[in-house]
């Protein structure tokens, strides 16, 4: 078709009919969707894989965490957090939390004196954090899962509650802007990504606790917010860390996300959390813990 004299030539893709690649929205919502499905299956199927599903992303995140403080993804410190990650997922699945938080323990102590013997003490300091930031968690998140009774609906609380706390978070900070949250840790976030995340939270609380089972307190709808929060600050911590180290992201696995740390840095905060106030409230029972309130 012949253009009017002055018109822009179409591009390459436009001429031949090729549709332009996916926006950033777009890849965050199929990572999203693809990967909220694979969370879910694995979660519901059986505690077993659900401590698979965690093992795995913690080795992953043992990566980026290795390329994030040392610039090295595989090596010794690697492997050694890797086989400190499965015998702690192991030791919850049998039933003793306790051996699981020795084994993050000892293979964090065993990271730092790694890195150490290569004179590197600051950077064996960061090594070892990396241990305990991936293992309490994960630990955290196993043992509640493994409560028979209501480990995957805490579980699930969990996901909700986290899941609903960054896309909200994402898009009130888009459509509203406004006052930055923290603008030398992360120029993009906001205060109406703050608070929207938050009362975003608050209402899927709130429905979770209606449409999941009656006996469920409206309480949830509080301690969601409070999660919400607690995950917020994750997100900014993980920010800061980066940007002590120069990287934008941790890697660039999940399109539209970044890495494992970058998609899951508010949930580490958030099922430590809730572990620890599980742990407080009913340590035989931690689904319930969460869930059912007086």
């Amino acid at each position: 078709m012949q253009r009017l004299r002055g018109e822009p030539a179409p591009s390459d893709g436009e001429e031949a009919g090729v549709k332009r690649p996916p926006t950033e929205l777009s890849m965050r919502v199929y990572s999203a969707v693809f990967l909220i499905f694979i969370a879910l299956f694995l979660t519901l199927a059986s505690v077993e894989s659900f401590a698979l599903l965690i093992t795995l992303f913690i080795s992953v995140m043992a990566w980026e965490w290795g390329r994030l403080v040392r610039s090295e993804g595989l090596d010794t410190a690697f492997g050694v957090q890797i086989a400190a990650t499965a015998v702690a997922a192991l030791a919850t699945v049998q039933g003793c939390p306790a051996c699981a938080l020795l084994a993050v323990i000892a293979g964090a102590i065993a990271v730092f004196f790694i890195r150490s013997a290569k004179l590197e003490r600051p950077q064996a300091w960061w090594s070892a954090a990396g241990v305990y930031y991936a293992g309490f968690p994960a630990v955290a998140l196993i043992w509640i899962r493994g409560d028979p009774a209501y480990g995957w609906q805490a579980i699930l609380y969990l996901f909700i509650t986290v899941w609903t706390t960054d896309s909200a978070a994402y898009l009130f900070g888009r459509w509203i802007g406004g006052p930055k949250l923290a603008p030398r840790v992360s120029p993009k976030k906001t205060w109406s990504g703050l608070i929207g995340g938050a009362g975003s939270a608050g209402l899927a609380g709130l429905v979770f606790a209606r449409v999941a089972d009656g006996a469920f307190s409206p309480q949830l709808a509080l301690l969601a917010v409070v999660l919400a929060l607690i995950a917020q600050l994750g997100d900014l911590g993980e920010s800061a860390i980066k940007r002590i180290f120069g990287m934008k992201d941790t890697s660039g696995l999940i399109p539209g996300h970044g890495g494992v740390l970058d998609r899951i840095d508010g949930l580490l905060f958030a099922a430590f959390a809730a572990g620890v106030l599980a742990w407080s409230l009913d340590p035989a029972n931690p689904g319930r813990a969460l869930l059912v309130w007086p």
